[in-house]
């Protein structure tokens, strides 16, 4: 369907919507303009920040009270500011998010992402790998190896009677399921005090091995299904093992030759921040994601508490707390739910959710019964293997720049997510 909208040309389909924006001028430019200064962008922008930080910030403090993770307040915000709830409106759509800004938006939400993946990068405690033994490793195998076949069964189960039906996002189904979120399992333990129990160290190890196996197979799908097969994984992870043995050493001999005894400058932490920029600009340019460079950068850095407390100072209340609700806003403009419980039966969005979250749980459950853990702390485990959070939803926004995931497909998952 083709519809005219103030300053639209909008053509709709079941799966996507199409904005050609058009302004008309009158061939002379008047010292007093005739339009209004807040048909730009960056109006648009201080306003979307605006509105989704104030959102967020009333989310954050209710769910606070519920003993809710802050992931729940964002995701939640998402949905309430997409088309599910305010940019369904007519207003929304004309003075909070035009078409013609979501370009905007979505490039600063990538470049929060960029600097968020970096910061998950150098808080990731890797030594705990070397020290994980055999029951670590069968519990991640265990919660990767089940829900990724459970991902790709439920999705031919529940999109293939779509017209819209595409067997690649079946790939980014299965790999969604397989995530545990790192950043957001630690802050449960540390809420929960669990953070230095057997079970609390557990989840951690387990949590690591999973997000890398995670990374790994994200990196699969982007380099095949863009045509560009196996040249985007090989130049990545010829990076990836540059970074380890070339970047690392050298980075942690300029910061010992330059710092004043244990004192980190700001300006390290400048050049710090260009270097992610500049690594998240050389794995985009071997044709993976900006957001695995980020994360390496912040991986190979020195984890002594000098260097990582003075980093975070500086980006870790601006990323999480300024930028980083720009990307969930990006998820919740990118998800209709009212559309998927319109086009999909109840009951097969309720098996969809409840097999999803069985899968992980179940997996990790009865691993962790074969290594004599008790019922109780086997059930907990499996629920904290279970955390989702920004890796499920990088994996499922991947899918929808690829255009493998529809707008059919990707809400029941991103429902899921939420959950």
């Amino acid at each position: 369907m083709n519809a005219s909208d103030d300053h639209y040309i909008i053509k709709k389909t079941d799966n996507l919507i199409e904005a050609c924006y058009y302004i008309k001028k009158n061939g002379h430019d008047p010292l007093w303009r005739d339009h209004s200064s807040l048909n730009t962008s960056l109006p648009f922008l201080l306003t979307q920040l605006f509105v989704v930080l104030f959102v967020d910030r009333i989310l954050l403090l209710i769910l606070k009270y519920l003993r809710q993770p802050p992931i729940v307040a964002h995701i939640l915000c998402g949905v309430l500011l997409g088309p599910t709830m305010l940019s369904r409106t007519s207003f929304s759509r004309k003075y909070i998010f035009p078409h013609k800004t979501i370009l905007v938006l979505e490039t600063f939400a990538n470049l929060a992402l960029t600097y968020y993946m970096f910061l998950v990068g150098l808080e990731m405690e890797f030594t705990l790998i070397m020290h994980a033994g055999s029951q670590v490793v069968s519990i991640a195998a265990a919660g990767i190896i089940f829900p990724l076949l459970f991902g790709f069964g439920l999705y031919f189960m529940a999109v293939t009677k779509s017209e819209h039906f595409d067997g690649r996002g079946s790939m980014f189904w299965a790999i969604a399921l397989t995530a545990t979120n790192f950043p957001d399992l630690t802050k449960i333990l540390a809420d929960l005090k669990l953070l230095r129990t057997n079970i609390g160290k557990i989840a951690m190890c387990s949590a690591i091995i999973s997000d890398i196996f995670t990374w790994f197979l994200l990196i699969m799908a982007i380099s095949i299904f863009n045509g560009q097969k196996f040249n985007a994984v090989l130049s990545t992870g010829i990076f990836i093992l540059i970074s380890i043995f070339a970047l690392r050493p050298t980075v942690a001999w300029l910061i010992d030759r330059t710092s004043k005894g244990e004192i980190i400058s700001d300006t390290h932490v400048w050049f710090i921040m260009a270097g992610i920029l500049l690594c998240g600009l050389a794995t985009d340019a071997c044709g993976s994601h900006s957001i695995v460079g980020a994360f390496m950068f912040g991986a190979i850095l020195p984890h002594d508490d000098t260097v990582r407390t003075k980093i975070l100072e500086r980006l870790h209340d601006v990323v999480t707390g300024l930028l980083m609700p720009l990307f969930f806003l990006v998820c919740g403009i990118r998800s209709d739910l009212r559309y998927m419980f319109e086009h999909t039966p109840w009951e097969m969005v309720l098996i969809v959710v409840v097999m999803s979250w069985v899968a992980k749980i179940a997996s990790v459950f009865f691993i962790s019964l074969h290594y004599k853990m008790s019922t109780m702390d086997s059930l907990v485990l499996g629920l904290l293997m279970n955390t989702k959070g920004v890796l499920a939803l990088i994996v499922l926004n991947t899918g929808r720049n690829i255009k493998v995931l529809s707008s059919f497909s990707s809400p029941i998952v991103f429902g899921l997510v939420k959950l």
